[in-house]
């Protein structure tokens, strides 16, 4: 069985809506999809779970987004991240969603079907469609590479 839960802590009743809307349009059933304030444990019955996390502007300003977002990892079950409909495409991606979601998919019914698939498909994405930019990271040599060897 899989079930799509979807993160509402820091959403509207219209943005809840919204959102479930979304999901059935993406192809989950009634039945598969729930609303829940907290992430909790994982389901015990179910061998498919995918928590919903809305990254709008309320739920980024949150401090304890990532406290949230990280349960996730609890368990075999994905996070997948979704912009608000009609989000902007300057918007920062939050550092808890680099870390922790499986994907992260514009407002779009088939991307979302894509990524929730369970099909190792990925997908990290602006609002606008764009691929997210790469963090640029310092590389850490373990070795000297000035060193010549003996």
């Amino acid at each position: 069985m899989r079930r799509l839960r979807i993160f509402t802590k820091h959403l509207t009743s219209e943005e809840i809506a919204a959102l479930s809307a979304l999901a059935a349009a993406s192809g989950f059933a009634a039945d598969e999809i729930e609303t829940v304030l907290e992430i909790g444990a994982p389901l015990v019955d179910c061998d498919d779970e995918v928590i919903l996390i809305p990254i709008s502007a309320a739920a980024c300003a949150a401090p304890d987004l990532e406290d949230d977002v990280k349960q996730v990892s609890n368990g075999a079950r994905r996070a997948i991240c979704v912009w608000p409909e009609g989000a902007e495409a300057e918007i920062e991606v939050p550092a808890s969603a680099r870390k922790y979601a499986y994907s992260i998919v514009p407002w779009n019914a088939e991307k979302l079907q894509a990524a929730a698939a369970d099909d190792d498909v990925l997908i990290f994405e602006m609002p606008s469609g764009d691929v997210i930019p790469k963090v640029y990271t310092e590389r850490n040599l373990c070795v000297d590479e000035e060193a010549q060897p003996k």
